[in-house]
């Protein structure tokens, strides 16, 4: 009788064992398929850096620049002086700072030569739930602290406008693994009623 009870419970104890082993697999399936997905998706990027030179940025209307900044920030169509790690935006970078404001004028602007930038942050400000870092180092870089950001720097041209500002756009920061270029209607919402990329 003894012997019979012994047998059930390590009978008990291996199909606990195969229960756990099987949710931790369903587990690392979900994660490595939630990699692939959110994983950059290979030639868009490619596309954008031929198609944005020889296209348009059309600027609806004139930016401020105070005194003593270069750049100003569009992002989900609103004007301001900085920026959310957590959505794409795009930015119009004057070359040389004034103690005096600087207008970025409205009109039609030449988009010329167009070059890839990373940017990295240590300390985002808005701060994540733990776990879910945990987990997204895990499933991504291998515990890499720092985020990171993939831009599209555009050098602007204008016949009207001598100091044409420079167009800088850019996706979410996120981990190594994830990060990725914008897609044209990403930047498209970051810029808003403010502006327009015409693609050639």
């Amino acid at each position: 009788m003894g012997k019979a009870c012994v047998r059930e419970r390590t009978l008990l104890t291996g199909l606990e064992y195969m229960g756990l082993r099987f949710i931790f697999l369903v587990i690392m399936a979900t994660l490595s398929l939630a990699a692939c997905t959110a994983g950059p998706q290979v030639g868009e990027w490619q596309n954008l850096f031929r198609a944005l030179p020889g296209s348009e940025f059309i600027l609806h209307k004139d930016i401020v620049i105070p005194p003593g900044r270069l750049r100003a920030s569009l992002q989900g169509g609103k004007l301001a002086y900085g920026a959310s790690e957590y959505e794409p935006r795009c930015e119009l970078e004057l070359r040389d700072f004034s103690e005096e404001p600087q207008i970025i004028h409205a009109g039609t602007y030449r988009i010329d030569s167009v070059l890839g930038q990373d940017r990295y942050t240590l300390n985002p400000d808005e701060k994540i739930l733990l776990a879910a870092a945990e987990v997204l180092q895990l499933a991504s870089d291998g515990g890499d602290s720092q985020w990171y950001m993939k831009t599209y720097r555009m050098k602007l041209q204008s016949d009207v406008h001598a100091d044409a500002p420079t167009l800088v756009c850019g996706g979410a920061y996120n981990f190594a693994f994830y990060i990725r270029y914008p897609d044209l209607q990403e930047m498209q919402a970051a810029l808003g009623d403010y502006a327009q990329i015409k693609l050639r």
